[in-house]
């Protein structure tokens, strides 16, 4: 069963909100991905004109919800929810606490929608304050164990059987203890760009680096990925 979400009662225009979590949507940057990407010479950074327009339709959906409009709230919720959800759980490891920081993003994006500036992209301006409340939660728990998600939760897996099912849940295994075990600015650099599609000038704005250094620390982060899953049991 879809567990239900509802966000706190006294946090308007949220109160009443709810949403279905798709666990196959949210476990949205599978192993296998991950590993093709890095093997392709060709993958590099979105264009920066390929977000500009959904960036711009979300900052008019703010200004509108700033202004007392909850449909647009509402839109805002929409779009950007499971994002979020696979941003925290493939952070984390814990769909549970995955759910509970998506919930405070939109809180805390409600609370700051007035000081808003259209010189960042709204995704910039979203997953900054994700990206803020992670660190606060990792620091504050130090990292739990990951929850390792069956094979056949992805989208792009028509529910394997025998070996090639075993060898596809000890690869997730592997990928998601190797992906908790980097530290977090690798972490979120590869979510950032892999998972979630943003451009290079939209993640360097992001994690307040430049964009060359978005590149150089890209290229680590794949290497230490790769060399964590190479050196699991």
């Amino acid at each position: 069963m879809k567990p239900e979400l509802s966000l706190p009662c006294n946090d308007r225009p949220w109160s009443g909100f709810s949403f279905l979590v798709n666990f196959v949507f949210v476990i949205s940057f599978p192993a296998v991905r991950f590993l093709r990407q890095c093997s392709d010479r060709n993958v590099g950074s979105p264009s920066p004109d390929a977000g500009s327009r959904v960036d711009d339709e979300d900052a008019l959906c703010l200004a509108r919800g700033a202004a007392g409009d909850e449909r647009a709230w509402q839109q805002l919720f929409d779009t950007w929810k499971k994002p979020l959800l696979a941003f925290f759980y493939r952070s984390i490891g814990s769909m549970a606490e995955a759910e509970d920081l998506t919930l405070e993003v939109f809180v805390r994006l409600h609370r700051a929608a007035d000081r808003y500036e259209r010189r960042a992209a709204f995704s910039t301006f979203l997953f900054h304050i994700a990206r803020n409340l992670l660190l606060n939660e990792l620091r504050r728990r130090r990292r739990k164990p990951a929850q390792v998600v069956p094979p056949e939760a992805f989208d792009y897996v028509a529910a394997p059987e025998g070996d090639n099912s075993r060898r596809l849940s000890e690869l997730e295994e592997s990928f998601q203890l190797a992906l908790v075990q980097l530290p977090e600015a690798q972490r979120s650099l590869l979510l950032l760009v892999h998972q979630q599609d943003l451009d290079h000038r939209t993640v360097a704005a992001t994690l307040g680096i430049t964009e060359n250094a978005v590149r150089v620390q890209l290229h680590r982060a794949r290497q230490h990925l790769k060399a964590l899953m190479h050196s699991s049991p």
